[in-house]
Parts: C-alpha cells; structure tokens; sequence
C-alpha cells in the first residue's frame, strides 16, 4: 500500500471453489480508510446491495460486464475520484473469486452546501469540444463556490471517442463530479449490450449511489437500446432491484436526490419507480435530454410529491446560432432559456435551485420583450402595452409582478407560447438574414415554452423611460427583484 491518496484496488483470480454448486463469480474484498477497515458500508455491482460486516469485509456475486463500486457513506469520499470503481473483468471463470478492496478517506461536511446540475454538453467534433472547453468547462474550472456537480447525460453527441478528452477536462476541475449515462453516451460500433462498456470505462457504473449529509444522491441509467441506434426510456429490472435495495437504509423524510438522463415524463414504465418511491416524501429527480428547462410535480398516491427538474442542457441548441467574438455559439435553448445549469444548494436539508447561464451573471434569471411579439429585440413598449417575462426556473407556482413608479403593482399570466426571442430568431433565419456564414443555423421547432408570462401595461404609463421594478417568487428559489427601464414612445 504505497500511496494511500489512491483507490487501492487488488484482484486475484483463485479458481474454482472446491465444493461450489452454482457458476456465480464472487468479489470478496474490503472498505478502508488509511489502515482502519469501515463495517456497514454498502458495497454494489449496480444490481446487489451487500453490507461490510464489523472486520469491514463484503462479498457479492458478479457477472461479466458489471461494475463493482462502494456507496459512500456521509463524511467519505473516494481516495481517488478519477477512478472510484472496479470493472468486471471479461471471460471470468465460473467459480472464481475476485479480490477488491476499495480506500476512502473522511472529509468534513457542512450542512450548507451546494452542487451543480449540468445538463447535456453534447459534443459531436472537436470544434465542439473545444467551444465547450472555452465556455462551460472554463467556467467551472475558475468556480470555487460549490461542492460537487452531476453531469446529467449526454456528455457527446454520438462521438465516444471524445469521452478520454473531456474525462481529462472533467477530472482538472477541483470539485468532485458525478456523470449519468445518456442515450448519446452509447458506442454504436459494439453489440447492443455493449454499447455502455466505453462509458464504463471512462465514468463508471450507470447505475450508483452516494450519501452526502444524510442525503441519498442516486444515479439511474434510463437508456434502454431498441434495435441498432434506437432507444426507450426504461428502468431495467437491475435498476427497480438496485433502488429497492438501497432505499432500505432510507427514513422516508430523508432526502432523496435522484439523477437521470431522460425525464420522468418520458420513461415507460415510471410507475416500477413511483411505486417504490411511495413513501418518501423529500425527492428531487434531476433530468437533461430535453435541451429545455421546467420544474413538474408528480404526485403519488400517498399523497407525497416528486419535484423534477429538468436542467436544460450547456450546449443549448446543439451548439448552433450565431457565434459571439470568442466563436461561442449563441445557442439559446428553445424554451428562450440561455444554455447553462443550475446551482442546488441544500441547507438543512431544504434546498432552493437557480439558473446559471454560462458566461452569464449570476443574476440573470430572467428575460425580457417589450415590443410587439414580432417585432425585434430592444424595442420600445408595444402599441398594446403587452410585454413577456421569460424566467428560466419559471414553474406552475411561479408568481411574476412588477411595480410601476407610482406603486401600482400589474401581476403577469402564465402563456404558453413560443419564446419571443426564439421566434425572432426563427424569423431572421427564414427570411436569411442571420447567422452569418461562420455560424450554424438553429433548428427550432415550434416549442412552446413553459416559463414565459405575459402583461399589461395601463395606458396611463407615461412617455419616455418609466423605472419597473418586477418582482419573481417560486417555493423552490430564493425571490428575485430587479429593476429595469421601459421605454413608451
């Protein structure tokens, strides 16, 4: 044991067991920390739960195929994050055993921290990885303001040969990072029940789970293959069995953090998954794939809620749209929402969610139109008065209000229609006077976005600049108040 900074990982294929009755594979190893072995630590193959007794030992069956990793308790962390799992190896012997120990190290937690959802990065080339590495992932690198982040899928478009730079990327970042398998993350050059082994590889099981402060972070693997690209959104039975075992260890008001790629919405048999998640009454699941940005609530039947947040994506709309000086696509997501993700923080228990747009203030939650809906950016006040507020983490129990100079307050509608700005952009490409020829057009459909609300000015605003102070709440993030000018001609 030479350098315990590491994941110290031993393997010894033993032979045959000399009085075995079944053709399992078994891995018996330990959980430890410098030289002091952990008792009751879970230990998984991404199906099987098992638990180290009290001299810190575990043994679990194993197939090829299977990754093998240890679910961290709270105030524990991987010796080595680069790589925190071990990897079945190939045409085992029936009857073998496996050694594997796996070395933590304790770390202090706080109550109060924070972590960042990052949704689809989804690079095709290396013009895309490197627009990614000059935007998000330089972003992240200069961050020092959060604990960890989730990676919710999608880190490529179809490219898996890209998976060992942006690995490389991910792994210079200070903070620890967690990636969730997305229906782009597949290597289509092998057999149907290959195609994850690349990303396995690089990031690990699809299927794992972590505690931090008490809370139960979990990462499933919603990809199910269907013919030779295609794919559903189904929890496969590893999963429902995985999740069932793992939620044992749980009290039902203890918060659960549940990462996946394809939102909730679009899984085919969610129901496996509200069944068991029943009695719990703290869950948030986190999604990407969508490339746009809404809250939604599922209510199951006893009466608990599951808050989804689906975090949009950090390539936005693929990548495309007018590049600024830095050649950064504009990329503006077809909700109206700039490409970025969100910051979590948890305090207590109790979290509260804000968008973060890359290269964006901090503060920038919102946007807003002014002119008439087809007209153009930074226009003056509409004939009719109506102006559209876009709020990015904009859900149902959003309420958006803005106070005139004379205290008279005008509360908004929420309006499902298509962004403005999106519908100006969808305009300008049409009739061809944007992007320019250095850039990718935008391939907008006619998305309506969830998070835009509408209002009316009284006739009575006077001409010329009126100072508007808009006013933004929602149970889930912190109020936002802003003031900005309206110009009436």
């Amino acid at each position: 044991m030479a350098n315990l900074k590491f994941v110290t990982i031993y393997f010894l294929l033993i032979g045959f067991l000399s009085n075995a009755q079944t053709n399992n594979t078994w891995v018996n190893g330990t959980i430890f920390v410098k030289n002091k072995r952990l008792k009751q630590v879970m230990v998984s193959n991404g199906d099987t739960i098992v638990m180290t007794n009290k001299k810190g030992e575990y043994k679990i069956p194993v197939k090829e195929g299977q990754v093998l990793f240890p679910i961290l308790p709270s105030g524990y962390a991987y010796s080595n994050r680069k790589k925190w799992w071990f990897n079945i190896p190939e045409h085992l012997e029936p009857n073998s055993t496996i050694k594997v120990a796996f070395n933590l190290q304790k770390i202090k937690e706080n109550k109060n921290f924070t972590f960042l959802a990052i949704g689809d990065i989804q690079v095709g080339d290396d013009k895309e990885l490197l627009q990614a590495t000059q935007s998000v992932m330089t972003e992240l690198l200069n961050r020092k303001d959060y604990d960890f982040s989730i990676y919710l899928g999608d880190l490529v478009n179809d490219s898996p040969e890209l998976f060992t730079p942006l690995k490389k990327l991910i792994d210079d970042i200070e903070q620890p990072s967690w990636v969730v398998y997305g229906n782009h993350d597949r290597n289509f050059k092998a057999g149907k029940e290959n195609q994850s082994n690349f990303f396995r590889d690089n990031f690990g099981s699809e299927t794992y789970a972590f505690f931090r402060n008490d809370i139960l972070f979990v990462s499933l693997n919603s990809i199910t293959p269907e013919g030779k690209y295609g794919y559903k959104g189904i929890y496969q039975k590893n999963q429902i069995r995985f999740l069932s075992q793992l939620l044992k260890s749980v009290k039902p008001d203890q918060p659960i953090v549940i990462s996946q790629h394809i939102p909730l919405v679009g899984m085919k048999n969610k129901q496996e998954l509200l069944n068991i998640l029943n009695p719990f009454k703290n869950i948030l699941v986190l999604s990407g794939h969508t490339h746009t940005v809404f809250q939604n609530e599922i209510k199951m039947s006893s009466g608990n809620i599951i808050h989804e947040l689906t975090a949009g994506a950090v390539c936005g709309n693929w990548w495309t749209g007018q590049k600024n000086w830095q050649g950064i696509p504009l990329s503006l997501m077809s909700c109206g929402t700039p490409k970025g993700y969100f910051e979590i923080n948890f305090n207590n228990g109790n979290y509260k969610i804000k968008y973060k747009g890359v290269n964006l203030p901090s503060n920038k939650q919102f946007s807003v139109w002014l002119g008439d809906y087809n007209s153009e950016p930074l226009s003056s006040l509409s004939k009719n008065n109506e102006f559209y507020v876009n709020v990015f983490s904009g859900s149902k129990h959003t309420k958006v209000s803005v106070k005139l100079a004379n205290n008279e307050v005008v509360y908004l509608q929420n309006d499902r229609i298509v962004d403005p700005f999106v519908n100006y952009i969808k305009r300008s490409q049409k009739e061809g006077k944007g992007p320019d020829k250095n850039s990718k057009k935008s391939p907008y459909l006619r998305t309506k976005s969830r998070h835009i609300w509408k209002g009316i000015f009284p006739d009575n605003l006077k001409k010329g600049y009126n100072k508007i102070e808009i006013t933004i709440e929602d149970p889930h993030f912190r109020t936002i108040k802003e003031s900005f000018w309206v110009l009436k001609k």
